[in-house]
């Protein structure tokens, strides 16, 4: 294990316990999306990679206000009709590596 994994799966393991690389953070564990946005920030700073291509409603869908149209609703609010996309532990290794986001 070199340095760039080491430092992600410390950084997993202090949002998320001790996970393996093939389970998804955003489908198979039972996280807040602000839990997430949180570990997203602080995954981007440390470990200086270019976010420019991370959807974060890609694989935390909003869910909106439910009794309210999309229609009237600012973009912010609106409800994503689409399930998460996976998000594993290996693709943010594999980011980290090439220092982008590598899953657009």
């Amino acid at each position: 294990m070199n340095d760039v994994e080491k430092k992600v799966m410390e950084l997993v393991s202090y949002y998320f316990g001790d996970i393996p690389s093939t389970v998804s953070i955003s489908t198979d564990l039972p996280f807040l999306p602000e839990d997430a946005w949180d570990f997203f920030e602080k995954y981007f700073d440390t470990l200086n990679i270019d976010s420019a291509n991370f959807n974060f409603r890609r694989y935390y869908p909003n869910s909106g206000v439910r009794f309210l149209p999309n229609s009237i609703l600012p973009k912010y609010l609106r409800t994503d009709h689409h399930d998460p996309s996976p998000l594993t532990v290996e693709m943010l290794i594999e980011s980290a590596k090439a220092g982008r986001w590598l899953y657009a």
